[in-house]
């Protein structure tokens, strides 16, 4: 559920759809003050792959700051 950040209401109709690279962004509007937003969804694979990239990433960091793995 998608919440106004203008007026609180809790509907909104999707003008456009696009498919980006591990996620979908639609552009919506409020159907009560036509404020306009966007919003992105991801997958759960998508997720877990981000994840795993922060956390080997951060690996990294360690060994460099504290030597070995």
């Amino acid at each position: 559920m998608i919440i106004c950040e203008t007026c609180g209401h809790m509907q909104s109709t999707i003008k456009e759809t696009r498919k980006r690279d591990g996620y979908i962004e639609r552009r919506r509007t409020c159907d009560n003050c036509g404020h306009g937003m966007i919003t992105k969804e991801f997958s759960a694979s998508s997720i877990s792959k981000l994840l795993n990239e922060a956390q080997e990433k951060a690996l990294d960091v360690a060994v460099q700051l504290f030597g070995g793995r």
